[in-house]
Formats: structure tokens, C-alpha cells, sequence
């Protein structure tokens, strides 16, 4: 099932609103009670009805239209919960708490410290060694799953976001062999993996975060939270539905036929994947954070205006965020971050480059793609620290380390669109020939939206020699004014006050929206 669907949006997600409100107006109405029957003993826990409710929704969610990839999903999480079970229950003293990556306590009513087996060194050693290996079989376990769905040949069957809730698992058993987590119950773990706005494309919500709201105390019914989360999540479609699939459409012919392509046509399609990547993934995560509030769940900010930084440093803090965090704290960090002098950092931070090509997907391109990134923002780092680019450029000078960052992330994203190296490298040189002319026609075409065009007959200019290409001028100038001078969705949702111009705004947006899901197409993260 997807977000841009009117299935999720007329019936599931209604539902699945009404049906949470009345799980929590029940637990309201219930204190937890303990009842005793012989030796077995029975207890109601507070929000278990919430959670078991969660859980289902979610599974119906995945396996929606595809339930083939269910058993794939159950199958991860059955074993990874038990080796997370493993873990919490090896060398401790009873002590059920649990905490976050920062040490914090994450649930207020736990316990204060992680109380250390009291059974003597030699045995404590021995659950140490045990734990290791308990987290290394669940690394190599997860590792494997994706390598095999991911990397083989499984005849086209991928299970959906098996990227995103792998890493999921394996920063939770992380946690757990930190001692960060305690007492995570079955329910628990069930829904933070399936947790149906995050789990096919993110944002990746750490273990710790997470748990602290899934186990706190539920916000009643709060009617501006929920029209913020609303306004955020209608936001979030227009993204998908009205940009990134218009977009997509001028990219898909032009890497389709890229022999029909001038240098013009080349950079309109270079820079419409560049738009279309980036609306159609915010998209997503805006409409992931707006469902999960409307629920009363927070979910981590994913992008804050990439395309504005003016360096990639900046931008891999600014892109794809949760990412970024995943894998310094579970992979730079680990392998010595920036404790082992610079060459070593250096060389770490090509590794997390490198291997974040590979996950993005099978093929040598997403190497380069991964590799040059990585290589530049080594560079950009070393110059930072020699004493050199550490102040903040500004006016024109910021404007043009802007402009060259954009270009180069542009570059980039050719090898990660192109079926291949050969391919990427062929129509960059279709760039660089500057064999410049008229835009294709059918590429023009892809901008030509119904709506738009009929007022161009209207105004009794579509007769005119050049009335076809004005929509494309007019739609790449308003969504390059967007990325570089727009608020983000999230910070507009956040100032927004409910109103009949705020509201005006949604309606519009969402009629428009749900009549152009005719020609709906999947996101483009969904399959990683």
C-alpha cells in the first residue's frame, strides 16, 4: 500500500485513526491489574493494546500488495528479536530498564543503572564473549538477508524496504549489546521494526528514540497537532504527486532514449532527476512524519534543504539525515571515527562512502556515485583542517559555493539514475559536447501538464511557435524559486496556525493532489 494511493488515504488510514483513538480511550478506562490463577500470573500492561494494534495494522500495510514479502519481514524480525532477547538476558542481574545511545534513561519509570551479573569475573567474562557473538551472528544474519534479496538474482523478488528495516534490527541489537536497551518486550519490538510510516523508506527512528514514546504516556487527542501534522502530510503529497512525478517524467524519457538527447536536453533531464530524487524521497518522509504525529508519534527529520549547502559537507548533514546518523554511530564511529589521527579518519569516512554505494544498490555505478561523494568530502574535510574554509562564506561567494555544490551533487546523481558506468559517462559527455539546439519535443512535453495547458488555449496562445515549451520554463523556474528560497514543508507545518487560509491552501492542494494520482507512479526509495 502506498501513501499516494486513495485506498490508504479514504480508507485505511481513517480506520486505522479511529480504531487507535478507541484502543486508547479503552486503556483509559482500564489500571493496570494483576490476576492470579494457581501459580500462573496474568497482568494487563499499560498500552499493550496500542502496541498489539500497532503491530497488525502495520503487517497489513506491508503485505498489502504484496503479501509474498510477509514471512521475509516476520521471518527478520522473529530472529532478531530473539537474538536481542539473548542479549538483554546474558550477564545481567535482573534489572530491567531501558536506556538510549546517550546513556539517558529512556523510560521514566525504569530504573536508574544496568546492574552488572554479580556472579564473579570469570563468568562475566564468559557473557561478554557470549554477547559478541550473539551481535555478530545477528550483523552476519542480517547482512546475509539483504545480500540475498538484494545483491542475487531472485527473480524480481525484493522484499520492499528490506534496506530500511534491516538497519532498523541491526541498530537494535547494537543497542542491546551497549546495554542501552532492557526489557524491550515482544510488542514493543514488533512495532518499532513494522511501524507502517517509517518502514519501507524511513526516516531510520534509533531504537532509543522510539521506545521512549512508544512506552510513555499518550497525548490525548490534541486537534492543532493533528491539522499541523495534516497540513504536513498533504505538503508531503503535493511533493510526490504534483513535482516529483512530473519530474519524473522528463527523466524517464531521457535516460530512456538518451540518443535523442542535445546537450540541453541532457541538463534539462540531468537536473530533473536531481528535483525529482529529492521531492519524491522529502515527499515521502514529510507524509511519514505527518501520519506518525497524527498518531502522536514522532519521527526524526530526514531533509532540511540539501540543495542549499555550500559544501557536501553540509549536505550529508542536510540529506537524508537519519542515514547519515545511522551510519556514523554504527559504523564511523566504531571503526575509530576521528580518535586514530586524520589519515585514519579519512580513510573511514571513505569506507562509510563506499559501503553506502553498495547499499544503495547492486552495481558499479552506485560506487561511483558512492565514491564521489566520498572523495570530495575528504578533501573538503582536510581543507577544513588545515585552517582553511571554516568561516562561512558569504554573499556572493556563498552563492557560488552553492551553485558548484548543486552541480557537482547533479553530476553525481547521473551514475546513481544511469543503468550503468558506461551509460553515466556517456551522457555526461553529451553534456560537455555542448551540442546545443532546439529541446526535444516530447521532452518538453513531459511539462506539459492538462491543467496548465488548457489555460495556454484558453489565453489563445498555444498557436504561437514556442507556446509549447512555456510550461517547462515556467515548472523548472518555480521548483528551482522552491528548493532554494522555500521553507521546508516541516518548518512550514510547524508555524502554520490553523485558519481559513491555511485551510484553503490544504484543500487545494489535496483535490489537486488526489486527481493527479491517475498517473501515480511508486517511490523511488521503495525498493531500497
Amino acid at each position: 500500500m502506498l501513501f499516494n494511493s486513495y485506498g490508504f488515504i479514504f480508507a485505511f488510514f481513517p480506520l486505522v485513526l479511529a480504531g487507535l483513538f478507541l484502543c486508547r480511550r479503552l486503556e483509559g478506562k482500564r489500571s493496570p491489574a494483576e490476576f492470579e490463577t494457581g501459580k500462573k500470573k496474568f497482568r494487563f500492561v499499560e498500552g499493550s493494546l496500542e502496541k498489539g494494534y500497532l503491530l497488525a495494522v502495520s503487517l497489513i500495510f506491508y503485505g498489502w500488495r504484496c503479501p509474498e514479502y510477509l514471512p521475509v519481514l516476520v521471518g527478520s524480525m522473529a530472529v532478531n528479536y530473539g537474538l536481542g532477547w539473548q542479549m538483554q538476558n546474558t550477564g545481567c542481574g535482573g534489572d530491567t530498564h531501558m536506556r538510549n545511545p546517550a546513556g539517558q534513561a529512556g523510560n521514566p519509570k525504569a530504573g536508574s543503572s544496568w546492574r552488572q551479573s554479580e556472579s564473579g569475573p570469570e563468568q562475566g567474562k564468559k557473557a561478554d564473549v557470549r554477547r559478541k557473538g550473539l551481535l555478530a551472528a545477528g550483523i552476519a544474519f542480517n547482512l546475509a538477508l539483504l545480500g540475498v534479496f538484494k545483491y542475487r538474482d531472485t527473480g524480481g523478488f525484493v522484499p520492499l524496504g528490506i534496506s530500511f528495516f534491516t538497519f532498523t534490527q541491526i541498530a537494535c541489537l547494537t543497542e542491546c549489546y551497549r546495554r542501552n536497551l532492557k526489557g524491550v518486550g515482544a510488542l514493543s519490538y514488533g512495532v518499532y521494526v513494522s511501524f507502517f510510516p517509517k518502514m519501507m523508506q524511513g526516516p531510520i527512528a534509533l531504537p532509543g528514540e522510539f521506545f521512549s514514546q512508544a512506552d510513555g504516556k499518550k497525548r490525548s487527542a490534541d486537534w492543532e497537532r493533528i491539522y499541523r501534522n495534516l497540513y504536513l502530510f498533504i505538503l508531503g503529497l503535493s511533493k510526490k504527486a504534483l513535482l516529483a512525478d512530473t519530474l519524473g517524467k522528463a527523466a524517464d524519457f531521457g535516460y530512456g532514449n538518451p540518443a535523442a538527447l542535445n546537450s540541453g536536453d541532457a541538463l534539462i533531464v540531468m537536473l530533473s532527476y536531481t528535483l525529482q530524487l529529492y521531492f519524491d524521497f522529502s515527499g515521502y518522509c514529510d507524509m511519514a512524519m505527518g501520519i506518525a504525529g497524527m498518531m502522536g508519534y514522532e519521527l526524526p527529520l530526514n531533509f532540511d534543504s540539501p540543495y542549499k549547502a555550500s559544501n557536501i559537507l553540509e549536505f550529508w548533514k542536510r540529506w537524508h539525515m537519519t542515514l547519515t546518523g545511522f551510519f556514523t554511530g554504527y559504523l564511523y564511529i566504531p571503526l575509530g571515527g576521528n580518535r586514530k589521527g586524520r589519515v585514519r579518519t579519512y580513510v573511514n569516512c571513505l569506507i562509510v562512502f563506499f559501503l553506502s554505494g553498495i547499499w544503495h544498490g547492486a552495481g558499479w555505478q552506485f560506487i561511483v556515485w558512492g565514491m564521489m561523494h566520498g572523495v570530495l568530502f575528504v578533501l573538503t574535510r582536510a581543507r577544513r583542517d588545515v585552517g582553511h574554509g571554516a568561516k562561512r562564506d558569504a554573499g556572493l561567494a556563498h552563492a557560488l559555493c552553492v551553485l558548484a555544490t548543486f552541480l557537482y551533487v547533479n553530476i553525481a546523481w547521473i551514475f546513481f539514475r544511469a543503468p550503468s558506468v558506461k551509460e553515466a559517462v556517456a551522457f555526461i559527455k553529451n553534456i560537455a559536447g555542448f551540442s546545443f539546439g532546439k529541446i526535444n519535443w516530447e521532452l518538453a512535453g513531459c511539462f506539459n501538464l492538462d491543467e496548465f495547458w488548457y489555460v495556454i488555449k484558453v489565453l489563445r496562445i498555444d498557436s504561437w511557435q514556442y507556446a509549447h515549451y512555456i510550461l517547462m520554463v515556467l515548472f523548472l523556474t518555480a521548483v528551482l524559486l522552491l528548493v532554494f528560497f522555500a521553507k521546508t514543508a516541516v518548518c512550514a507545518a510547524r508555524e502554520v496556525k490553523p485558519g481559513v487560509v491555511s485551510s484553503f491552501i490544504m484543500a487545494v492542494l489535496f483535490v489537486w493532489s488526489v486527481i493527479s494520482f491517475s498517473g501515480v507512479s511508486t517511490f523511488l526509495y521503495v525498493n531500497f
